[in-house]
């Protein structure tokens, strides 16, 4: 007989990608959805529709009626803080956060101490960083695999203020604090928006540069090529790499025993998951079939409630440091790429990510798109 408990799950913003999420914890043996809420009314509907839950038009009133174990902020980035700090204090047993995380270090270190003062797993972002053949990876490199980490090479234009790249690039670092950055951008330093939001200011565009971790390793993050978003770690014995910062394909490549003698880089299979189809198909209900990535993660909190253990996922410690990183890049292309001293210590400069991020989508793409992208989720045979 399972005695093991069914964790309850509130939705905030049960839209576009709340909506992907909220299948993944119904489909999940160890969780159910329990609430949402949504400011959207139609969104809102017409997730209760589809899940059979109450729904709320604040997520204040969600945390006070309603008993979570685990919430699920699945917001506008600009909203995220507010919703991770009220799940927060409101006594939920865990918060699992969409990404990025915040527009400022002062937001993101909030929200982090939040939870942490109060022992709550903090997940953060459905990213590929979480996945078990990305955590093999990181296994492999800090135990010697490719021997001695010394460059790590970064394809990525950081639109998401490092979630994806950097952070994987300090996770392959195995976590190292970094000492300085040499950051350029792809247009105005100075600029802050996208040209078509924020009153018309202009935006920094792309984000790269140089990272130099305490331990040594040297990171070099490049938005000029190649044309895929991928990354190289590079070791004296060997290299990990992928092509997609974003989904799985991870390869090992490794020397002879001796590198001097056998230069030539041999791959090794089997290791890891091939790429998977682009298309996950539906399933017997016209549900597009859950995402690997998020079943896992959903696997992760799980355990760390259970036996009380740190998350092995990505965290929001994690992706608060990403930012760091991604504000230290674009606070030293503000100063001539001059060398930029990590920690930073002004928390309170602020770096939007791309305006699908920062904003609604509905209000940046139209109701007629949004409508359109929520009649994805389920098509009836």
């Amino acid at each position: 007989m399972n005695t093991k408990p069914t964790y309850r799950v509130g939705i905030i913003g049960g839209g576009r990608q709340g909506t992907h999420h909220a299948r993944d914890y119904h489909l999940h043996p160890r969780t159910e959805v329990a609430a949402v809420a949504d400011t959207d009314q139609e969104n809102l509907e017409l997730f209760r529709e589809r899940f059979g839950v109450p729904g709320y038009t604040s997520y204040e009133e969600m945390l006070d009626k309603e008993d979570l174990d685990i919430s699920a902020p699945v917001l506008p980035v600009k909203a995220n803080p507010g919703a991770v700090i009220a799940s927060a204090q409101a006594g939920v047993k865990a918060v699992f956060c969409e990404k990025p995380l915040a527009g400022s270090l002062v937001d993101a270190d909030r929200m982090v101490e939040e939870c942490a003062s109060r022992n709550i797993p903090f997940a953060a972002g459905l990213v590929v960083s979480s996945h078990p053949d990305y955590r093999k990876a990181y296994e492999l490199a800090a135990g010697g695999e490719i021997g001695k980490i010394v460059r790590i090479n970064l394809y990525e234009n950081n639109g998401q203020v490092g979630t994806h790249g950097l952070n994987l690039t300090r996770k392959f670092a195995d976590k190292s604090p970094v000492d300085y950055v040499i950051g350029y951008v792809s247009n105005d330093p100075h600029g802050e928006h996208e040209e078509d939001y924020g009153g018309g200011e202009r935006w920094y565009g792309w984000l790269g540069g140089y990272v130099k971790f305490s331990n040594g390793i040297e990171a070099f993050s490049s938005f000029e090529g190649p044309d895929y978003r991928g990354m190289e770690v590079i070791g004296t014995h060997g290299v990990i790499t992928n092509s997609n910062n974003t989904g799985l394909g991870l390869k090992l490549f490794k020397t002879g025993d001796d590198p001097r003698e056998c230069p030539d880089l041999h791959e090794v299979e089997g290791v890891f998951k091939p790429r998977p189809p682009r298309d996950r198909g539906r399933d017997a209900e016209g549900w597009r079939n859950p995402s690997e990535v998020m079943m896992t993660s959903i696997d992760a909190v799980v355990e760390a409630l259970d036996t009380g253990n740190p998350l092995t996922i990505t965290t929001g410690d994690d992706l608060r440091h990403s930012l760091e990183i991604a504000v230290a890049l674009r606070e030293s292309a503000r100063n001539g790429s001059a060398p930029f001293k990590l920690p930073v210590e002004d928390r309170s400069i602020m770096m939007y990510p791309q305006v699908g991020r920062w904003n609604y989508k509905k209000d940046v793409h139209g109701a007629e798109w949004y409508r359109d992208q929520m009649a994805e989720h389920v098509k009836p045979a």
